[in-house]
């Protein structure tokens, strides 16, 4: 009876064994996997006959210098390598980065804000030295132990941090244009609003301004973030109040058209932070004063701005335009 048939109670699997195996079976060749593991041909071997007899069944056929997978061999090898591929990838996802890693990790509590804003506008961060840009989502504040180098977010803080205000917030009603020309000619109270739970505040805040009781508002339905409700109000379902910088570039593109009401000041802002524990501090601080410089384009589409523009660290107050951002 094998070990893995249950002859030695709780055998410990061979890890170690099957990593090499796969290395051997990927190249088959005992000398050729020793070179990629970095160890010597009989370790190699020695590991192979280990996880054989931990097996009770034969992996590779032997002739000489060389050998080739057994029917066994080659349907354990395709059933255990995507698990083994998946561990080494992840594992090295996860590492800390070293040092000037030519690596920047930027994390934001603003989901939407990375699809609709950020992201369209990574192409045209070129820092000298060349930096690669990593993007994570939280709604959580950041602990000490997280790895990330930025910070953007509009409600959580970093004590110690350097930071930057990259705008204020302007909210307007936004739809589609069959949508609008549909109930362009009917008050609003008959109108269908859609909202997003992550921001309850924008709708009440925007109904406030136009003078209307609230409780005569439609809302034809609710997501839970602006990334979701956004599709939404582009595919016609109804009416969105959101924050102009986030559909610059659906109206550019005639998706959305802008209702000719009276647009929201909101007492949000939009703030930038650098990890005060960075390990690239300096890569940090350039891609903070780049956004920044993008964010200062009065209406311009991110996807139409220039190739680099480092920006202007001045944190020097400036007037606020139609896009809600200060410049």
């Amino acid at each position: 009876m094998s070990k893995a048939d249950g002859g030695t109670a709780k055998a410990v699997l061979p890890l170690n064994s099957i990593r090499v195996f796969i290395e051997a079976a990927r190249q088959l060749s005992f000398s050729r996997a020793a070179l990629a593991l970095g160890m010597t041909q009989s370790g190699v071997s020695h590991h192979v006959s280990s996880l054989e007899n931990f097996l009770g069944q034969q992996l590779f056929v032997r002739s000489g210098s060389s050998v080739d997978l057994t029917d066994v061999g080659r349907l354990y090898f395709d059933t255990v390598q995507e698990a083994i591929s998946t561990i080494e990838l992840s594992t090295r996802q996860f590492a800390q980065r070293p040092e000037n890693s030519g690596r920047l990790v930027v994390r934001t509590s603003l989901p939407t804000f990375a699809m609709t804003v950020l992201i369209p506008a990574l192409p045209r961060f070129c820092p000298m030295p060349p930096v690669s840009v990593d993007v994570v989502t939280s709604l959580s504040p950041p602990a000490i132990s997280d790895v990330y180098d930025v910070l953007i977010t509009r409600d959580l803080v970093i004590d110690g941090g350097e930071n930057w205000l990259l705008g204020t917030e302007v909210l307007v009603c936004v739809a589609a244009p069959s949508v609008h020309r549909q109930f362009a000619g009917k008050p609003i109270g008959a109108w269908p609003f859609l909202a997003a739970k992550s921001r309850l505040d924008t709708l009440p805040a925007w109904v406030n301004q136009q003078a209307i009781e609230s409780h005569n508002i439609h809302v034809a339905a609710t997501f839970d973030h602006y990334f979701l409700a956004l599709p939404a109000a582009i595919s016609g379902m109804g009416y969105l109040v959101i924050p102009h910088l986030l559909v610059i570039e659906p109206l550019r593109q005639g998706h959305l058209v802008e209702v000719d009401t009276p647009t929201v000041r909101s007492t949000a802002s939009y703030m930038v932070y650098i990890n005060p524990h960075s390990p690239v501090p300096e890569a940090a601080k350039t891609f903070c004063r780049w956004l920044k410089g993008q964010l200062r384009k009065d209406g311009m589409s991110l996807a139409t701005l220039p190739a680099c523009d480092p920006g202007d660290p001045s944190l020097s107050a400036w007037p606020v335009n139609k896009t809600g951002i200060s410049i």
